[in-house]
């Protein structure tokens, strides 16, 4: 998958089945193919690979395969080339790798097999669930609350902590000594960020509460819930660097010191294109609804339109300025860059519908203090330095 804000929407490595040694093998057709940004990759002993089954010269689509990195000792398994993303300025405890394979030979138990399997060299569903991107996407549903989650909790920390400073620092008043806290433009960044936080984590909670049903039955999650998650995912990021940008606006030197969670807000801008990118999201969005203007009819949703319904109006208009376009990739290119306002318009309106439209639900847990600070220092050599080790080990094995 290629590097970049469209990556996780093409799977391009490929996995064939061999029927002469009963084998599966995983290949990198080209660099534009290579895994990216995969978390812990430059250190993982295992990993699961998504990768396009091809039985017969027949492509099966995603599946997944489990698969060894590296050997007892540390070294990486024949044919698998991995490279570092490089110095991040934040969260490089990921360890975040590109990954290529070259005719990597994987046994026939590789495949996790919940879905589809292989029997006398032929591919079978092993479900009634068809075995389809989206069935692998579930595993994204919840990377995406687990980080939509986090940032929201971690910017309310950010308040919080920040709150009881500024209760605590003294400052001039007109009137004399006063606290920081008193100061009538930070206190309304609090009102405005609390309010605006704890509606969103209510949002998220209950989402997180369907999708747990969903979990717990094993049923895949339908088509709105599946929306909803992703308005999680992009809300909880937008409304989090929102209301710490706000809140370091106002708090002076405060926000340039070590420990006081102001050194993290990288985290935030990391969340927002990890597990999804926010605007594919919205993009999907938009997408999704557009099928929905094709599917009730061009009348029914003008209906709509004329009773009130903004969104409806919108997505109309835009279906109406994309149709043009047709099939012909060149032209829908050239269509969606010109009316990319509108398309990123419909989607904040299917947020907003989202949004409004969801009862919200506290959180499961109690909202404590338990940031940790960034590290201050970091040994940009470590990983040469473990290259090194390794390759002493292997000589001292040798002699």
């Amino acid at each position: 998958m290629q590097a970049g804000v469209l990556s996780g929407l093409i799977v391009e490595t490929t996995c064939e089945w061999d029927e002469a040694s009963q084998e599966f093998v995983l290949h990198t057709p080209s660099d534009k193919a290579a895994k990216n940004w995969i978390s812990q990759g430059y250190t993982a002993e295992l990993g699961v690979v998504i990768a396009d089954l091809r039985i017969k010269g027949k492509s099966h689509g995603p599946h997944a395969f489990h698969m060894r990195l590296r050997d007892d000792d540390g070294n990486l398994m024949p044919g698998i080339r991995i490279d570092d993303m490089g110095t991040k300025t934040v969260a490089n405890d990921l360890d975040n790798a590109r990954v290529w394979f070259d005719q990597v030979k994987l046994p026939k138990d590789a495949l996790l097999n919940k879905f589809a399997d292989i029997e006398n060299d032929e591919y079978v569903q092993t479900t009634d669930e068809r075995m389809r991107i989206e069935v692998i996407g579930q595993r994204l549903l919840t990377g995406r609350m687990a980080i939509a989650e986090a940032a929201l909790l971690s910017c309310r920390v950010l308040h919080m902590r920040t709150e009881e400073y500024a209760r605590q620092k003294v400052c001039n008043g007109l009137n004399g000594e006063t606290s920081l806290y008193s100061m009538p433009q930070l206190k309304n960044v609090f009102d405005e960020s609390y309010a605006e936080l704890d509606r969103t984590i209510e949002f998220v909670s209950a989402c997180e509460q369907r999708l747990n049903k969903c979990l717990s039955s094993g049923t895949i999650p339908d088509a709105d819930l599946v929306d909803a998650i992703s308005v999680c995912k992009i809300k909880a990021i937008e409304v989090s660097i929102a209301r710490a940008h706000a809140l370091r606006l106002e708090v002076g030197s405060y926000a340039l010191m070590h420990k006081t969670g102001f050194e993290l807000m990288d985290m935030l801008l990391c969340c927002k294109f990890a597990e999804g990118d926010s605007r594919i999201l919205q993009m999907k969005l938009s997408r999704d609804r557009l099928k929905k203007v094709k599917k009730d009819g061009p009348f029914s949703t003008l209906l709509r339109a004329l009773t009130g319904d903004f969104e409806a109006m919108a997505a109309l208009n835009l279906a109406r300025k994309l149709a043009p376009a047709g099939r012909d990739l060149a032209k829908m290119e050239s269509a969606f860059n010109e009316n990319w306002k509108d398309i990123y318009s419909l989607a904040e309106m299917v947020q907003d519908r989202h949004m409004n439209d969801q009862e919200g639900t506290p959180f499961a847990e109690d909202i404590v203090q338990r940031l940790m600070p960034a590290a201050v220092e970091y040994d940009l050599d470590w990983k040469d330095k473990v290259v090194a080790t390794t390759s002493e080990k292997g000589e001292a094995v040798s002699a």
